[in-house]
């Protein structure tokens, strides 16, 4: 690395290795990094690249059971590996802050607002609780979370993620640093909130002049805030380049083959002539508001309110919006998983009719794929048990052995050894273990399919590998989707028309070109200029 004490950051042949059941385990392998003063630096990779370790060994912040060697770690000049306690509390949070990605879990959820941010500043001991308030406000509302003096009172839960998100901002900022680590910050935000909060932190990094480190999987955010880039794969950092470079003439396989991962920008074409599979009129979904101590109604939470929708057979119908919108709401309503008022028709068949048994018949055709398979896959029963448990319950296979051949066959299907059928959920990884979900749902041979989130939680490679799955079962077996999402690239990817939600109502619906190249209600606007960069010339609200 080219004279690294005039660097803000310095980081020369890092190793670091963690003791595994199976032995020594190399997170990072002498990688070296450099940031400069103000300068945006982004460490891109995914899962378990790396990445956040290597942040993380910067502060010393991982645990006693990881070796850590360097041939330096230097800020501004001065080696940090070898600091004593003291100098390196002071070089926490002082010189170089950091955001963690999941603002719950580092939010103490007992503690209000103040309190959490008082410890932050580090003021003198008699400061007078006032004054401490006062700067407290100020870091709040510097960072837009509105009524701020208000929010210091709250708890984390009483927040939404952009107001937690922004909180950690605060914290992080309050002593000025020079360095900010911002890991993943924005992974589990809407869009709209995604966009809010890079932002922020653009202006707030001009504002200070204050040089970012962005640990992210996200490529598109990169793009937008990076100055340069560095892709790590397998601990090793395989390419670097400014950002534009990267972007414009990526040079390594990897780096190429995440570009290509992105989703396509081409609405996949619609099935001609296909009947009508799912109709809803008029459908909605209430929740009673109660309160007191004989627990009155007082209000309704409209979470559907009003919906009619028609999907077709082989179609995929894209449903976005932000949290809390109600399209999971919708999603559930339609599989008969919550109380829902309105018609809903099925291949011509009112759902609400018939007995129970003919009910479990139309729910066989109806299956769903969560956000989450670590926690919708049971980790007490192997892969085996997991598929099998659907034929067994609907009655459609009694033999023993005819059960674990189908099984086996669904896991070849969506492209998993059928030799794990005798493993857990925890052995595998998270697009695996997508794949055991979608293993599970077509199994029993459905005709509709609602996706929740299905590719969220995934990295873009192991997404466009689900996306591509998805796209080859549709094909296959003419199945509809219902493709719930707030992500805009994806949603794009997949439907044939699209449903925006906002509030429990559609606001507007139409085929996904339509949508995408001329959207006539101001929220779409604002959602497609949040996640495709385009200009709305709206301000978005600060009250995230």
């Amino acid at each position: 690395m080219n004279n690294p004490l005039k660097a803000l950051l310095a980081v020369e042949n890092l190793w670091v290795r963690f003791q595994g059941e199976a032995g020594i385990v190399e997170a990072v392998q002498g990688i070296s990094f450099s940031i400069a003063p103000g300068e945006t630096v982004a460490l891109v990779g995914e899962s378990g690249s790396g990445k956040s370790v290597a942040a993380m060994s910067i502060l010393r912040l991982l645990p006693p059971s990881a070796l850590v060697t360097a041939d330096g770690i230097y800020y501004r000049g001065r080696q940090t590996t070898t600091l004593a306690p003291e100098p390196l509390r002071k070089l926490r949070g002082a010189e170089v802050a950091m955001v963690f990605q999941e603002p719950m879990t580092a939010l103490n959820p007992v503690q209000p607002i103040f309190p959490q941010l008082a410890e932050a500043l580090q003021l003198d001991p008699g400061v007078e609780v006032r004054t401490l308030r006062q700067r407290a406000a100020e870091l709040l509302d510097w960072t837009g979370i509105p009524d701020p003096d208000s929010r210091l009172d709250a708890y984390p839960h009483q927040l939404s993620g952009g107001q937690r998100q922004r909180v950690l901002i605060a914290m992080a900022l309050a002593r000025r640093p020079s360095l900010l680590i911002a890991d993943e910050p924005t992974t589990a935000l809407d869009v709209t909130i995604q966009a809010q909060i890079l932002e922020l932190l653009t202006r707030l990094r001009r504002e200070l002049n204050m040089a970012m480190l962005l640990i992210t999987h996200d490529l598109p955010m990169v793009r937008k805030c990076a100055d340069r880039v560095y892709v790590m794969r397998q601990g090793r950092i395989v390419e670097t380049a400014p950002t534009q470079t990267l972007f414009s003439a990526p040079r390594h396989p990897y780096t190429r083959s995440l570009l290509a991962a992105l989703p396509d920008a081409h609405p996949p074409r619609r099935p001609v002539d296909a009947p009508v599979l799912l109709t809803a009129n008029h459908l909605r979904c209430h929740f009673p508001v109660k309160r007191g101590l004989f627990k009155r109604t007082v209000g309704w939470i409209k979470a559907v309110d009003d919906i009619s929708l028609t999907l077709r057979k082989g179609e995929t119908l894209g449903v976005v919006g932000e949290s809390g919108s109600g399209k999971t709401t919708l999603g559930e309503a339609i599989l008969q998983l919550n109380a829902s008022q309105g018609e809903l028709l099925f291949a011509g068949e009112d759902l609400r009719s018939g007995n129970r048994q003919t009910q479990r018949l139309r729910r066989r055709r109806m299956q769903v794929v969560f956000q989450d398979p670590f926690s919708s896959l049971s980790p007490r029963l192997t892969i085996a048990e997991i598929l099998e448990e659907g034929l067994t319950i609907h009655g459609l296979e009694p033999d023993p052995v005819k059960r674990r051949a189908q099984a086996q066959a669904i896991l070849a299907e969506v492209g998993l050894d059928p030799e794990a059928l005798e493993r857990y959920p925890h052995q595998f990884s998270g697009g695996q273990r997508q794949r055991i979900a979608i293993a599970r749902a077509m199994i029993l041979k459905p005709e509709l399919l609602v996706l929740d989130e299905p590719t969220s939680a995934l990295d873009l490679s192991v997404q466009a590998q689900i996306l591509k799955l998805l796209k080859k079962l549709q094909v296959d077996h003419g199945l509809a989707y219902l493709f719930v999402s707030h992500d805009l690239r994806v949603i794009r990817a997949m439907s044939h028309e699209v449903m925006v939600m906002q509030n429990g109502q559609v606001v507007e619906a139409g085929p996904t070109q339509q949508i995408f190249t001329a959207p006539r209600h101001p929220y779409t606007q604002r959602l497609l200029a949040a996640a495709l960069d385009l200009s709305t010339g709206g301000e978005e609200s600060r009250a995230s």
